[in-house]
């Protein structure tokens, strides 16, 4: 029996560890543009044993206005798919993008914003439309010059993407394929979205967890000493 509740308080305290793992994660991603808060899901099972589930939360952070002309904004749902060095089609909500050497349009990472979008070498200005597409003025022409759109994806189910370093996700079967969102969207130039986490929710989390685990620590102790002091009484 006592080794029973000793099993138990110390997987439930690994969970929490596990809970404030994510809670840590959210924390240092409280100033990266885009990011979407992570969080457990728990429930007691029937055992005794606290389950949980990682849950995704995609609600839409605030907007920022940073005036550079290649951020965006997404406002809505969707994500920006984005061709990574392997070739590989990635997904983020990021939009602080830039020009690369090739006068690609260009995450901060390098990779290159939908199949490819290619700036002049020379350009007045860029426009980037509410609906994605993006535009150069061009001295001695009237008419912006359409350079392409940045096109939104969304998924059936976007808690199944794979998390991936650098802000981008994967799609994965559980998230189903992407499909293009052609309204209910707009894209700011000029503005970034900032990280939905909560950090007064955060911290309350990470007080929560801290007791539980000195909870658990307590449970192990007291039974462990119980455990003692029963082997001391049969000798």
């Amino acid at each position: 029996m006592l080794q029973h509740i000793m099993q138990l308080a110390s997987t439930n305290g690994i969970k929490a560890l596990e809970v404030l793992d994510q809670v840590t994660t959210n924390v240092a991603n409280y100033n990266t543009t885009g990011y979407k808060a992570r969080r457990f899901e728990q429930y007691l099972r029937p055992d005794g044993v606290i389950s949980q589930t990682l849950r995704v939360d995609y609600t839409q952070g605030s907007v920022m206005v940073t005036k550079r002309e290649l951020d965006i904004a997404v406002k809505g749902d969707g994500f920006i798919p984005v061709t990574q060095p392997d070739g590989t089609v990635a997904y983020t909500r990021d939009g602080s993008f830039a020009k690369n050497s090739q006068g690609f349009l260009v995450t901060n990472r390098g990779d290159l914003v939908g199949d490819g979008i290619q700036l002049p070498l020379q350009y007045q200005q860029i426009l980037i439309q509410p609906d994605g597409a993006v535009q150069a003025r061009i001295e001695g022409e009237q008419t912006p010059k359409l350079l392409g759109k940045i096109k939104l994806v969304t998924f059936a189910n976007p808690e199944g993407l794979k998390m991936l370093g650098n802000n981008k996700l994967l799609a994965t079967k559980e998230s189903g394929d992407p499909s293009q969102i052609k309204s209910g969207f707009e894209i700011k130039q000029g503005c970034l979205e900032r990280t939905n986490v909560n950090m007064f929710h955060q911290v309350d989390q990470m007080l929560r967890l801290n007791a539980q685990m000195i909870s658990n620590l307590r449970i192990v102790k007291f039974s462990d000493d119980i455990y003692r002091q029963a082997v001391n009484l049969r000798q």
